[in-house]
Order: structure tokens, then sequence, then C-alpha cells
């Protein structure tokens, strides 16, 4: 009986040791970021998809009635590539291959480069291509 009572005690010591090391092990994702190493989960789908499926947030940002556009001066979601802006569009034609990470910015962060900073806005950077 003690053997038996040893061993269960043993195992729940164990158990109890290793869970926070399991725990540890688990990448937190930025909320914010699309990572390299995430965007290689997903190898050529498009960044739409990527987007739809990993930060579904960053398409639907709080949603306003159509007057409070006007009355907040949000603009909805606009799309950098480089220093260049783009439509949503833009999502379809990019692969999750092509991208170093993905940025999102709400309209109140002074990091966007959204000049007026009123949209939200998700940055694609690209692979630097020149490296092999």
């Amino acid at each position: 009986m003690r053997a038996l009572v040893r061993s269960v005690l043993l195992f729940l010591l164990v158990t109890f040791v290793a869970s926070p090391l399991q725990a540890q092990k688990k990448a937190r994702r930025d909320p914010a970021k699309i990572s390299l190493e995430e965007l290689a989960e997903y190898g050529n789908a498009s960044i739409g998809e990527v987007i739809r499926r990993a930060r579904p947030e960053f398409l639907a940002p709080p949603s306003f009635s159509p007057g409070d556009a006007v009355v907040t001066g949000v603009q909805g979601v606009v799309v950098y590539v480089g220093t260049q802006m783009l439509d949503a569009n833009a999502l379809g034609i990019y692969k999750a291959s092509d991208l170093k990470e993905v940025r999102y910015y709400k309209p109140t962060n002074a990091l966007s480069p959204h000049m007026a900073g009123n949209a939200y806005v998700i940055q694609l950077v690209l692979k630097d291509l020149a490296k092999p």
C-alpha cells in the first residue's frame, strides 16, 4: 500500500513540476504582428487567407455606424507594402512565403505608417529577395 501511495505522490509531483515547463514552450503570439515563424506555417497561402485564419480582427476592426466615420475620422483598413498605400485587394496578391512579417496598427498608434493616423493599417513587410 505504501509503495502505491509513494508512486502516486511521485507521479503527481513530477506532473506538477513539468506542467509549467510545458506552458512555457508555447510561443505567445503578438496580437499586433504575424511573425516570420507563424507565416511559415501557411506556406504559399495568400496573406488575406492567413489573416482571416490567424488574426481575423485585423480585417474587422471595431465597427462604426456610417455616420461615425465623419465624426471620428476613422477611414477603415488600409494596406501598406513598404511606403506604398494599397487597398485591401493587395491581400490576395501577396503570399505568406513572400513576407517577413505582417504588422497591424490602430488609428491611435503613433508608429503607424499612415501619415494622417486615421485608419487601421495592415503593413506587409516583404522578405529581402536579394539575399539567398
